[in-house]
């Protein structure tokens, strides 16, 4: 590598320590950072303090669950634009060495050795916050950083092959990866279920391992999970070697090639850019979006000034249906083995459908911005439209709440047909949906308008947005307590003096939410006439 590449990688070093240490002057900001770190121990201190102490996983699970979460990775990287990211460069990088007195092979070197430093950086949290599914930490280090460079290295080779097969050949290639997938996946799921039904994940993963097609896909992967829970070194080297040897030989594919990658690399490196830009404004999915400015909604009724923006927000919505249609492929495959393997106990079953409804409920509401969030450079557009503040409240609260309801309802959707005998309960649970939906964004928005905020893509170790994150999640999981514990109890008061009906407490519970968002709409009406944009906007 030229040493100009390797200095630049060295002044990159200094910025990175500079930018997580920047601002920690004043108090408040010093407060952030202090309380970021200490999110940051409280994280890794079970995993290196009390690692004896901890009950450990069976390496049985580990080694049936590695494979088949890097195959899932691969495959994901040749159907989509995933493997953007690891060829994209910043705007600098672009505008200085892709000119400058470079070649194309010091280039993807320079992107290699970066790619690497952050591989080793990520594996070592990764291994303290895994080693209770591990047996020895430096096995699990060493299995982490190897995995890492399997999906860096795959996720390049994947980029540019096929840029070399040009636009038209990489979309047949990708169906074709996603219809061989199907396919594997129909036969492997024949195999598994050819008797009778899986009692638990364990049980689950081994018959994939079992099928002779399963068995012969995962079994290059398999090294990489059987590293990570060697016991010592010998086991360790036994197989660590022979996973070195795949991602060298991906390694030696990618130097081999020389492509000319430019193209694809500056193409993505853009795209990669504006999706930062995006998530910064708040205003389009995360995960991805597709453009079809052709693609049009019939314009709803005016309901005195709340059908415009309900129009206006489905319309962004739906042009960004490429994001929604992956998202909910996510939660259908990531939630039909958690419910599958849950039983038929109610309790259990109950238990293990409200914690996957929490977290996707937290993940997915934070990419829906769809509302006031997305809306924090056009605010003082919304504030001239000739409209009373509670209509613009409410038309901002409708289109996050049934995009959520939606993916709400294919989750009830999974569960009931994975595991069937739950009807009763997931009915009352769908009848609830739309009212928790609309009072969790009313709560979303009225935080946003008092403590304004934009979202920040934080690097390595920016602690103050990591203790602003927390801060930020605190009040809200607080918020959501305080407001959703009358309705429960409300709920509960109906069950048990209608001698335990569920369908009493639903409605009960129900008409309690429903009470409470309409008294949110009038509050967020305030909340978005006191929003002053040349005062309230963040930077």
């Amino acid at each position: 590598m030229p040493p100009a590449l390797l200095l630049l990688m060295r002044l990159q070093f200094r910025g990175l320590v500079r930018r997580a240490t920047r601002g920690a002057t004043t108090p408040r900001r010093l407060a952030l950072f202090a309380l970021g770190g200490l999110i940051l121990v409280l994280w890794l201190a079970p995993g290196m303090l009390m690692s004896g102490r901890l009950t450990r996983s069976d390496p049985r699970q580990v080694r049936l669950a590695a494979p088949v979460a890097l195959l899932g990775i691969c495959v994901l990287t040749l159907i989509t634009s995933a493997g953007d990211r690891a060829i994209s460069f910043t705007p600098g990088e672009v505008d200085l060495l892709f000119p400058g007195p470079f070649t194309r092979r010091q280039l993807i070197i320079y992107k290699l050795a970066k790619s690497t430093t952050g591989a080793a950086l990520s594996a070592l949290f990764l291994s303290i916050v895994l080693h209770r599914h591990a047996r020895w930490w430096p096995a699990c280090f060493g299995g982490v950083f190897l995995s890492l460079l399997l999906i860096q290295f795959f996720s390049i080779n994947a980029v540019i092959v096929a840029q070399t097969l040009g636009t038209r050949m990489q979309s047949r290639v990708r169906w074709a990866v996603l219809i061989l997938a199907i396919l594997g996946g129909a036969i492997i799921a024949r195999h598994v279920f050819a008797f009778r039904a899986p009692r638990n994940a364990l049980e689950l993963m081994q018959r994939i391992d079992a099928a002779p097609l399963g068995h012969a896909v995962l079994s290059p992967f398999a090294l990489f999970g059987d590293a990570m829970t060697a016991s010592d070194w010998t086991t360790f080297t036994a197989y660590a070697l022979p996973a070195a040897a795949i991602d060298a030989l991906l390694l030696g594919l990618l130097l081999q090639m020389d492509a000319n990658y430019l193209e694809a690399a500056t193409i993505a490196s853009a795209r990669r850019y504006a999706q930062l830009q995006r998530i910064r404004g708040g205003s389009m999915l995360s995960i991805g979006v597709s453009g079809n400015a052709g693609f049009h909604i019939p314009v709803f009724p005016r309901l005195g000034g709340v059908g415009p923006i309900v129009w206006r927000q489905i319309t962004g919505a739906a042009r960004s249906s490429k994001g929604l249609l992956f998202l909910l492929l996510i939660l259908a495959v990531g939630a039909a083995p958690l419910f599958f393997t849950a039983g038929r106990q109610i309790e259990q079953f109950a238990t293990t459908f409200t914690t996957v409804a929490v977290w996707i409920t937290l993940l997915v509401s934070t990419m829906l911005k769809f509302d006031f969030r997305g809306d924090l450079d056009l605010m003082d557009t919304l504030k001239s439209l000739p409209l009373h503040p509670w209509a613009v409240a409410a038309g901002q609260l409708i289109a996050p709440a049934m995009l959520m309801a939606v993916t709400h309802l294919a989750l009830l959707g999974i569960a009931a047909k994975v595991a069937p005998g739950h009807g009763r309960a997931l009915i009352c649970a769908g009848v609830l949906i739309v009212p928790m939906d609309l009072l969790l964004f009313a709560i979303e928005n009225l935080i946003f308008l008092l403590f304004p905020s934009r979202p920040a893509a934080a690097s390595p170790g920016d602690f103050q947005i990591l203790g602003r994150q927390a801060l930020v999640l605190a009040g809200k999981m607080i918020t959501l307590t305080v407001f959703f514990a009358p309705p429960l109890g409300i709920a509960v008061l109906a069950y048990v003096l209608s001698f335990k009906s569920l369908p009493a407490a639903t409605i009960a519970g129900g008409i309690s939410i429903c009470a409470e968002v309409l008294a949110l709409i009038p509050v967020l009406g305030w909340a978005f006439r006191r929003f002053d944009p040349s005062i309230h906007t963040p930077a």
